[in-house]
């Protein structure tokens, strides 16, 4: 080649500089089509803003109950408190924070709302006086400005 002429590329000199970009572009495309191929812990798929499952045994669960089973008692006109009998379903929605979703059938226990310590209170055993209800709490909660909110709730006695 003479000197001040222009080479021509070669084929493989105009594909080299592109090979990371194509394969870039690749695992972008693999990533898009198959979201699954995606490194994630628990190997599950969840829609953003979308209501998952909750477990009750969680530690922020637990204080989400916590707080719904105390509302419930401060809002009611019972003499005696109530407890959770059973956690009948727990779900959760990201947003801004989190909302709680919870279905708790209530016992009513043999402790006046004058004692504090719920966990100790034994429910009233006898037929005739064993208060229970279903209650439907939907609470949010907002970590970083440690809040928590009852949204809504509906009880129904069973």
């Amino acid at each position: 080649m003479s000197e001040g002429a222009l080479s021509t590329p070669t084929m493989a000199s105009l594909l080299s500089p592109s090979l990371p970009l194509l394969a870039a572009l690749a695992l972008t495309l693999a990533l898009t089509v198959n979201p699954a191929a995606s490194t994630n812990a628990k190997g599950k798929q969840v829609a953003v803003g979308g209501v998952e499952p909750a477990d009750p045994n969680d530690k922020e669960v637990q204080k989400v109950i916590n707080f719904a089973v105390k509302t419930y008692n401060d809002m009611n006109n019972d003499l005696y408190l109530s407890r959770p009998i059973r956690v009948m379903s727990a779900s959760q929605q990201v947003v801004s924070g989190k909302n709680f979703y919870l279905k708790i059938e209530l016992g009513q226990t043999m402790c006046t709302k004058a004692q504090s310590d719920l966990a100790d209170c034994p429910f009233n055993e006898q037929p005739d006086q064993q208060k229970r209800a279903v209650c439907n709490f939907q609470i949010n909660v907002e970590p970083w400005l440690n809040k928590i909110s009852l949204t809504n709730f509906k009880c129904y006695n069973v």
